[in-house]
């Protein structure tokens, strides 16, 4: 199994959610947590040595991968992928049988969808050489939108894309543009996690006598990451939020962020239906009906956040966020996820008839548990998912090894990581060769 998951890990790295040092990943496809620098004693040695920077920096690093999985399995648009990608893989047996061509627009559709989750490179802008840039000497912030090209090269106008764009302070040069899009969000919320991990591994491990010159040395790494051009997709929606409300903390932008984007992941279409356009985004408004109709989450972030008043630490927050989500037509942050929570509980497996199938329902009922769980808010990670699920979902580590932990209750009886990286490799060949056709 290690080899196999190595070999996997490398070649479909660049279809999973990488956390900020590059260090770990999630695959949505495969629901399944790599540690690509660790091994899975290294957790243990570290707090054991009161290597205290190597053991806030691993648990951490799980931290955001656990939120990237908990919002998959566990939010209204998670799941409606996660139930997408078994379906294309209920196609793999079939594939070489007559007829199978009825497949092909499901799965290139499926290709699809994981494209848009961040967009290729070919969408955002970076410039070179750029001067360093800091809460000093700040970014200027702009928005804009475009349209996707279709695969004849043309302008598709039921696809647009909203970007947000950093210019130089001073000379207004354009330094870069990121789509806001799943993945955005998505890593906006796990960064919120990771955050909240390091303060509270800080909290509850570190000497009390290092404890303020730790917090500050992570409160300065943030600062920094929050100006990396590289970075720019997780930090983007918690710059557009800051510019809209006039945060200048960032941990305070990140998790309200994270808690709005996580709305977001849970939109239903009945809610999608009765989101307004808010002033600050009159300008496309000749775009608004296709954002709607695609149902655009990274948007509708940016409709909500460009609704909220200013921040103060006096505001009632729950008010504050209700009273921004009441102005772009949608219900309360609480009636958004009792919705939520009623779509996931109805979510089912789509056969009995494959062998992953009991995977699948796993996972659904994992993520509905989780979804219950976040309600309030969407912070997890290690202590969250052992405390509300009784479970560390599937992890890897450096060598390929399963990670296992003490008092998880995960039934691997149900997930076989080496049957689903089998399953993603295939697919993954399967839809390759189709586009070779098509595309």
């Amino acid at each position: 199994m290690s080899d196999l998951i190595k070999k996997w890990s490398k070649e479909r790295r660049n279809n999973q959610f990488p956390n900020v040092g590059r260090i770990a990943h999630f695959s949505p496809q495969a629901q399944l947590i790599t540690l690509d620098a660790y091994t899975k004693d290294d957790l243990a040695k570290a707090m054991v040595a009161q290597d205290h920077e190597k053991a806030a920096e691993i648990y951490a690093t799980i931290a955001h991968e656990i939120t990237h999985w908990a919002d998959v399995v566990g939010t209204v648009w998670g799941q409606g992928y996660v139930k997408r990608i078994y379906s294309g893989y209920r196609t793999l047996d079939r594939r070489n049988e007559p007829g199978s061509e009825a497949d092909f627009p499901q799965l290139i559709k499926l290709y699809d969808e994981g494209r848009r989750l961040s967009f290729p490179d070919y969408y955002r802008i970076v410039v070179d050489n750029q001067p360093p840039y800091d809460p000093n000497h700040p970014w200027v912030i702009q928005f804009s939108a475009g349209l996707e090209l279709d695969t004849d090269g043309q302008l598709n106008q039921s696809r647009p894309i909203l970007f947000v764009r950093f210019l130089d302070h001073f000379s207004q040069r354009l330094l870069l543009r990121q789509p806001i899009t799943i993945a955005a969000l998505l890593e906006t919320i796990a960064m919120a996690s990771e955050y909240h991990a390091l303060y509270s591994y800080i909290d509850g491990k570190v000497p009390e006598d290092q404890k303020i010159v730790t917090k500050y040395n992570t409160r300065t790494k943030l600062l920094q990451r929050l100006y990396e051009p590289e970075l720019s997709l997780y930090s983007a929606p918690a710059h557009l939020l800051a510019h809209f409300c006039k945060i200048r903390d960032a941990i305070i932008a990140y998790k309200y962020a994270s808690r709005i984007s996580h709305l977001c992941l849970n939109l239903t279409d009945v809610h999608f239906n009765g989101l307004q356009l808010s002033q600050p985004l009159d300008d496309w408004g000749e775009l608004f009906p296709a954002f709607k109709a695609q149902r655009d989450r990274g948007f509708a972030f940016a409709v909500i956040c460009s609704n909220l008043a200013p921040f103060s630490s006096e505001l009632d927050a729950d008010g504050w966020i209700n009273n921004a989500l009441s102005k772009s037509g949608l219900p309360s942050a609480e009636a958004i996820m009792e919705d939520a929570i009623d779509v996931i509980s109805n979510n089912i497996t789509q056969s009995n008839i494959f062998a992953f199938d009991q995977t699948e329902t796993y996972m659904l009922e994992l993520g509905f548990g989780a979804a219950k769980s976040r309600i309030k808010s969407p912070l997890f990670g290690l202590v969250q998912s052992l405390n509300t699920l009784g479970v560390v979902p599937p992890i890897v580590d450096c060598e390929g090894e399963i990670v296992d932990w003490p008092s998880n209750k995960f039934d691997f009886q149900l997930f076989d990581a080496e049957g689903m990286v089998n399953f993603d490799f295939s697919l993954e060949g399967y839809i390759k060769n189709i586009l070779k056709g098509c595309r």
